[in-house]
């Protein structure tokens, strides 16, 4: 039978990446449904008409619908695609100005910018893991909303689902390794582990062939300062860890230089999307009805898109394939809590999942990791619970958070509903 799939936030700008990945593997999922779900009409029914018009430039024979109400988008679902942001972009502005008022990094995914949006995302989350034990028992649900880590450790404790979380940023590390080496990302692998947003690689492999210390070599020669600050923080920390560090290791190593570029530039990550949007959304309401779209780039990513349908495929053919997910770390990597979430290589069996044996994690990064762990623990129980001394706790054990009192006002102003217990 065909696999129905509900998309929760299918009006987002990041729509039109997994059409165009649903247009490229089509074969895989002939017949299938692709139910979009939002709370805003207008976007949806945008993003519908243009999801549409794309697969059928591509003779796509994939169904589309759409719909405000979430029962009915996971009535029947066989997987759960959730890719939305709680709260919008101006949720995220405040998560991202108000820590630098206090010293530390505003950032959407870690730190107390973070915590604000697990304590969105997470019951929003729980609200769709009970409509899916209604509507969709036994589907899986596909996690891209952030904090990954965060959200997908209530998710596993709390929401009596099968998930996977899932996060684009080690494909994006793959691209910009292989263009180190002029190797195609396509056939290159890497073994990375850690948490989400705070992984380590210790080797590389393209088509097989194992070519660490070419990448290794080539990171080693680079001049950090001729490198784009996106990546600087990879190709700077480098030599000091001797693997290979996400990108995001800098809001931790090199917090000041972050906080500074920061201040000097007046302007959040959010507000620099809010003023790239309007073009875009003009440009995805413009090819909405194109006989063969092109709508404007900047939202969306080819590895956004065929990260999340390359595993629903994966997951429906039962072939073996090899994913880097996020999932409870059942002993694969020593030293870190049983359930801890974590960032890792998994083979992909149809539903069943097998993790990679990593071992333990070398002592130059371990203790980061285990913090972070504890962390996202606690950040996870606050959202579930609403308590606000579990969230001052998180807060606290977030390797940027070093004041109690500076906690307590960002909780205060970032969190003002959370209980006080």
């Amino acid at each position: 039978m065909a696999p129905r799939i509900a998309i929760i936030g299918g009006g987002s700008a990041y729509m039109p990446g997994l059409a165009f990945s649903f247009a490229r593997e089509s074969e895989r999922f002939a017949g299938a449904s692709l139910v979009l779900h939002d709370i805003d009409p207008e976007a949806l029914d945008v993003q519908a008409r243009l999801t549409a018009s794309i697969l059928r430039a591509r003779a796509a024979a994939l169904e589309v619908a759409a719909t405000t109400e979430l029962d009915r988008a996971l009535d029947g679902a066989d997987f759960v695609l959730t890719t939305f942001r709680p709260g919008g972009l101006d949720a995220r502005h405040r998560d991202e100005s108000i820590p630098p008022e206090y010293g530390v990094i505003g950032q959407e995914t870690t730190g107390p910018g973070g915590l604000a949006m697990a304590m969105r995302s997470i019951p929003a989350l729980l609200e769709i893991a009970a409509g899916m034990r209604r509507a969709a028992p036994g589907a899986l649900m596909l996690n891209y909303t952030n904090p990954v880590q965060l959200v997908t450790d209530a998710l596993v404790r709390h929401g009596g689902i099968d998930v996977l979380g899932l996060c684009d940023q080690h494909r994006g590390e793959i691209a910009f390794l292989a263009g180190l080496i002029g190797a195609d990302p396509h056939e290159m692998e890497t073994d990375i582990w850690g948490t989400n947003h705070l992984t380590w690689t210790r080797a590389v492999r393209v088509s097989g062939e194992d070519v660490t210390a070419r990448v290794f070599g080539r990171l080693a020669a680079l001049d950090p300062a001729a490198v784009d600050d996106y990546w600087r923080p990879v190709v700077r920390l480098f030599p000091l860890y001797g693997l290979i560090p996400s990108r995001y290791l800098g809001y931790y190593a090199m917090h000041d230089e972050a906080l500074e570029r920061y201040r000097r530039s007046g302007r959040t990550r959010a507000q620099e999307i809010m003023e790239e949007l309007p073009a875009i959304e003009a440009s995805y309401r413009n090819q909405a009805d194109s006989a063969d779209p092109r709508p404007l780039g900047g939202r969306f990513s080819e590895e956004h898109g065929d990260f999340a349908v390359g595993v629903m495929a994966a997951a429906l053919s039962g072939e073996p394939s090899r994913f880097v997910v996020n999932v409870p770390n059942h002993g694969a990597i020593d030293g870190l809590p049983y359930d801890a979430i974590v960032e890792m290589p998994c083979t992909l069996r149809g539903r069943e999942i097998e993790r990679r044996r990593m071992g333990p994690m070398p002592e130059q990064v371990a203790g980061l990791v285990r913090q972070m762990t504890a962390h996202a623990r606690l950040a996870s129980e606050a959202a579930v619970t609403g308590d606000r001394h579990i969230a001052l706790q998180s807060l606290m054990a977030h390797p940027l958070v070093n004041d109690i009192a500076a906690a307590e006002a960002m909780l205060e102003r970032l969190i003002p509903g959370a209980e006080r217990a």
